[in-house]
């Protein structure tokens, strides 16, 4: 069985134990962020067993380790993995695996909030970013003469700051393109940065390098880049419509 569609018969089944409520992400499939996670959770049970040490470990996944261990069956990786699949998918289980099934949800459900809202809040910030652009050249575009009261009124309206126009002014002239080959976390932070202003976090390292392990199977972290681009899109085209506003007025 594939590791995808066996991730997806797995998510039905965990659901008792990830209280699948959505949880407010939206700039990517927040299923297939569950599906990746449920897959990267049994792989480290596999690796406590394989004693390989090329897996992250972490307390949820160690339980879940210690209410299967005695029933993992001699084999290689695939093999074990397969039983592992089974036995998360096992619908009446026994108490020990009723209880790894509930440490392999509960390190789901967290790692999909810790994923889905670290994407989310980065999409939300751009967000912002443009829709104060968006607001901003509305009400240039109210006044027949932009002069200095009626760009500080503008600018009182969209709540931007001189410096954050001093900004917008230089982003077409800084705007930075990202090389095909670029890897996904530096591409992303070089869109950040034209649209936030903001500085990559070395932090989010290793949630993108999640992401990336299940890219093919279950691409959300496509899904969320190509959320952000569009916004990026978006908004650098604003941003020049303010500019040539603000230049063609001398303001």
């Amino acid at each position: 069985m594939s590791r995808a569609i066996a991730a997806a018969l797995l998510l039905c089944l965990l659901a008792p134990a990830q209280e699948v409520a959505p949880t407010g992400i939206t700039c990517c499939d927040e299923q297939k962020i569950r599906q990746a996670m449920a897959e990267e959770a049994l792989q480290r049970v596999a690796a406590r067993r394989m004693g390989s040490s090329g897996m992250a470990s972490d307390y949820l996944s160690d339980q879940a380790f210690e209410k299967i261990r005695r029933r993992l069956p001699a084999g290689n990786r695939e093999q074990l993995m397969e039983f592992l699949r089974q036995a998360l998918q096992q619908p009446a289980p026994d108490e020990e695996t009723r209880e790894f099934q509930e440490r392999v949800g509960l390190f789901v459900l967290g790692m999909t909030l810790e994923i889905g809202h670290t994407f989310q809040d980065e999409y939300d910030q751009a967000l912002a970013s443009a829709e104060k652009a968006g607001i901003l050249l509305a009400e240039l575009e109210k006044s027949p003469e932009i002069g200095d009261e009626a760009l500080a009124r503008a600018l009182f309206h969209a709540d931007v700051s001189e410096k954050e126009l001093r900004r917008l002014r230089s982003v077409e002239r800084r705007w930075r393109e990202a090389d095909a080959d670029l890897p996904s976390f530096a591409a992303f932070n070089l869109l950040k940065g034209n649209v936030t202003g903001h500085a990559p976090d070395p932090d989010q390292q290793t949630t993108f390098g999640l992401a990336l392990r299940y890219r093919e199977p279950f691409p959300f972290l496509d899904e969320f880049l190509e959320n952000y681009r569009h916004v990026a899109a978006g908004f650098r085209e604003t941003v020049r419509l303010i500019n040539a506003l603000l230049s063609a007025s001398g303001s």
